[in-house]
């Protein structure tokens, strides 16, 4: 194996291991949005307000992270395509990777701006966490 190829293996390896915890942190999105529900509907909740804008502040700032990761990825995915591009005579999509890197930019103000939300409202318990959990990235 080349030093370009170990490159790429130990970027997918990141990315599975991204993906695995952003399905994790949709999952709490979930179970967040569906105590919300259960709020407004009068049930018993699994968290009471403050407990949930905790692990809403938590997910975000997991998600911030992620989003930085996806940010350095494409970046890293560009530059060994370049380097590929190179090397072997593989057309190049400029385009391409620079959209991708335009994209996890996009998803990491996003996660940035949530996080802000959630910060500034933290102390109202009465805060529709819900509207803030989307998934961005």
């Amino acid at each position: 194996m080349n030093n370009s190829n170990d490159e790429e293996i130990k970027l997918v390896n990141g990315q599975l291991i991204a993906t695995f915890i952003f399905i994790i942190s949709l999952t709490i999105t979930l179970i967040i949005t569906y105590n919300e529900k259960l709020q407004k509907e009068n049930k018993k909740p699994f968290f009471t307000n403050k407990e949930s804008i905790n692990i809403a502040l938590i997910n975000r700032i997991v998600l911030l992270i992620l989003g930085g990761y996806f940010v350095y990825d494409a970046f890293r995915r560009k530059i060994l395509a370049e380097e590929n591009a190179n090397n072997k005579n593989n057309k190049f999509n400029e385009l391409t990777s620079n959209l991708q890197i335009t994209a996890s930019w996009f998803a990491f103000i996003s996660s940035v701006i949530i996080l802000f939300i959630i910060i500034l409202n933290y102390n109202n318990l009465n805060f529709d966490i819900s509207g803030t959990e989307g998934d961005n990235i």
